[in-house]
Parts: C-alpha cells; structure tokens; sequence
C-alpha cells in the first residue's frame, strides 16, 4: 500500500520530482493531506495503527494540536502521490 506514495520532496532534496514506480511513462506527483481530528488517544491510537499497518511513520504526522473543540486534537500527515 505504501508503495504508492512518494516521499516528501523536502525529506530529500537531492530527490527528483518525478519518480517513475510503475516502469510506464513519466507522472506527476500531486500532494494529498491527510487529516486525524478527535480526542488526543484517538489520534494517537490511529496514528500508531496505520504505522503497524506499514502507512506511515508515526513522526510523518504533525504534532497534535488543540482545536476550537474542548478535547479535540487535529494531526495531518501529507504525502505525495504519482499520477499518470
């Protein structure tokens, strides 16, 4: 499932910007955000989830932060995907 993500350009800037995974043509990448927003345990919980899952490192995500809501917390992981 992962290998259809592409590492974030500032993680490596040695990276091209356009990677070639399918042996076909040439893409273009276009960044897609994911959002967690719930109580504290709840993201952390998702968030160490879909790192056993094999989807992303638990420090891809950013720092929880509070929201307007009492309780609530917002994390985003943003990836980049390979379009054709």
């Amino acid at each position: 499932m992962a290998q259809n993500f592409l590492p974030n350009p500032s993680d490596n800037p040695n990276q091209p910007s356009v990677l070639n995974l399918s042996g076909e043509g040439q893409g273009r990448r276009e960044q897609i955000k994911h959002i967690l927003i719930g109580s504290p345990q709840a993201v952390r919980n998702t968030i160490s989830t879909l790192y056993a899952f094999g989807y992303a490192q638990v420090n891809d995500w950013s720092t929880p932060q509070p929201t307007e809501n009492p309780g609530e917390v917002i994390s985003v992981l943003i990836r980049y995907v390979l379009l054709n």
